[in-house]
């Protein structure tokens, strides 16, 4: 969902010294020693930060979406059918699905001072079209023309019902003035961003970077607060400890025992909530290396695992049983084929076993078995250094494995490592989120269809187990090209594409999960809650993450 393009934890951290420096800055947790009433944010895992403020980069660094740069709509997936207006008011479709018209606010100024009009709309997605790079979402945009300074229309080679978020909630709209000047945009760092957004960019280093209120936003009266300062930790440990010392006022961190490590520091302001996001963890297969191209395997190494034992020691019990079509429950279960409603993945590490060397796999004298060719199944998982859940998930699946005669090594890198490692291939298991949205398209689509993969060494967009199916393929376009009326066509389409998935396998499911976001109301309040879920709590979702920041009241 980078992202979505949402993503678990993408921006670029520091990894040395970062404990000592943000206790420096806001060691009392009090507004004066945070400076100026910033709030304290961490979003992000290892490595050193780097000013990439491009919102069409996979890799851009939080905030850019949502809080600098800003989509046409507001999608909330906290809550169902909840459409906001953002820099359009107003959309219809025309020509079958083929057309998109936008109405879009009046009075709306970028930071720099420029008037925001429907030309920018129309320069960000012709920007897209012209640039495959760009395309990131595989849009079958075919023109976008301004019909005056509010009113832009969209046209495409096909339908695009299914895509309205993308187009209008998941796009970033950049200014013309700025971006026609750029020559190679799929690769401008964008250090000086000018955005609509409720922020902007006022300091930036290799620790830390703050994102001060932008004095000519167009939503009167916000934002309130002064703005966020972002932070860099090595890992979970550390910045969980500095959340508990009071030392962060917004977090997504998964902590075990949330309550008593900690609300119980602070029982009056420590607060959470756990989200019930769209994503499901997987273990993710490159199937454009052999042997992980053998459906026996991944059903071998699916076999092996006890996900009731992963999900109550690595991730606290806070995730849930996955359904083998990876289609999020109950949320959509009337788009799932009868048959696999309550279904289960098999745990039968013996059937395993045996369905491997009935393959043609012999064991070897180290107990780890060999392909016919005399190759080991031996193989190694990539992981984001920090991600203790992960880590934790892996040791168990480690032993798992073993026991069935295949050795997994984990390899923990850099967040900026793994990014780039996922989008070209180069592993042959990651463990990581594939991301969903308004409905079931939006995951199969993004894990599935074969416009969002790559060849090996070329970057994939979120296809990265690099599964290709026709089959598939044609049960998206069915899907995209349908309206949502149509739900017996729909449903029809999801069935298929939930047959190939449990016959082949592409992606090894662990879990259903959710997401913990934790915040303090020392400096502010106005967070989301149970009752009052106006976005997703999350730090690093976008565009959530500014509509809370613009939302928030400081605490004086």
């Amino acid at each position: 969902m980078r992202s979505i393009r949402t993503r678990r934890l993408l921006a670029a951290v520091c990894a040395a010294g970062v404990l000592a420096s943000l206790g420096a800055a806001c060691g009392s947790g009090t507004p004066a020693a945070s400076g100026g009433g910033l709030l304290d944010v961490y979003s992000g895992a290892s490595g050193q930060l780097t000013p990439n403020f491009n919102p069409f980069s996979l890799t851009a660094t939080a905030g850019t979406a949502g809080m600098i740069y800003e989509p046409l709509m507001f999608f909330n997936q906290a809550r169902a059918n909840d459409i906001q207006p953002q820099l359009a008011t107003r959309y219809s479709f025309a020509d079958g699905g083929r057309t998109l018209n936008f109405t879009l606010r009046r009075g709306v100024r970028w930071s720099d001072g420029q008037p925001f009009t429907a030309a920018d709309v129309a320069f960000t997605f012709n920007l897209i079209r012209t640039n495959q790079k760009l395309n990131t979402q595989a849009f079958s945009i075919t023109n976008a023309t301004a019909g005056d300074a509010t009113h832009v229309t969209l046209t495409f080679s096909r339908a695009v019902y299914t895509r309205l978020w993308n187009i209008a909630g998941q796009t970033w709209i950049v200014p013309e003035h700025i971006w026609s000047k750029i020559s190679d945009p799929a690769n401008f760092t964008n250090s000086k961003p000018v955005g609509t957004g409720p922020f902007t960019l006022a300091s930036f280093s290799p620790q830390s970077y703050v994102l001060r209120k932008n004095t000519k936003y167009w939503e009167a009266g916000k934002p309130k607060i002064a703005g966020l300062r972002f932070h860099s930790f090595s890992g979970n440990e550390s910045a969980t400890t500095a959340l508990a010392a009071g030392q962060l006022d917004w977090s997504g961190l998964f902590i075990p025992n949330i309550a008593k490590q900690y609300v119980s520091k602070d029982s009056r302001h420590n607060q959470f909530i756990n989200e019930s996001i769209l994503y499901v963890t997987n273990l993710v297969p490159n199937l454009d290396r052999p042997p992980l191209n053998d459906v026996v395997v991944r059903k071998a190494i699916s076999a092996a695992l006890d996900r009731n034992q992963i999900i109550k020691l690595a991730f606290s019990g806070y995730g849930k049983y996955p359904n083998p079509a990876e289609i999020v429950q109950p949320l959509y279960t009337g788009s799932t084929a009868p048959k696999y409603r309550g279904a289960k993945l098999d745990f039968d590490p013996k059937g395993a076993r045996q369905s491997l060397l009935a393959a043609g796999y012999t064991a070897g004298s180290d107990g780890i078995l060999r392909d016919p060719r005399g190759r080991k199944l031996s193989f190694t998982c990539k992981v984001v250094s920090g991600f203790t859940d992960y880590i934790s998930a892996l040791q168990i699946i480690t032993q798992s494995l073993r026991a069935i005669g295949i050795e997994l090594k984990t390899q923990q890198v850099s967040n900026s490592a793994f990014a780039t490692a996922e989008q070209t291939g180069d592993f042959d298991f990651i463990i990581t989120n594939g991301f969903g949205g308004p409905s079931p398209f939006f995951m199969y689509n993004n894990l599935l269809s074969s416009k969002q993969t790559a060849p090996v060494g070329q970057p994939a967009n979120s296809n990265f187990a690099r599964f290709r199916n026709a089959t598939v393929d044609q049960a998206l376009a069915t899907i995209q090209s349908t309206p949502p009326t149509d739900t017996a066509t729909l449903n029809a389409a999801y069935r298929r594409i939930q047959d190939v998935v449990v016959s082949q396998l592409p992606y090894i499911p662990i879990q259903q999960s959710s997401s913990l976001a934790e915040y303090r109301t020392v400096k502010a309040t106005g967070w989301p809650t149970a009752s009052n879920h106006y976005a997703l709590a999350l730090p690093y979702s976008s565009p959530d993450a500014g509509i809370v920041a613009k939302n928030l009241v400081p605490v004086h």
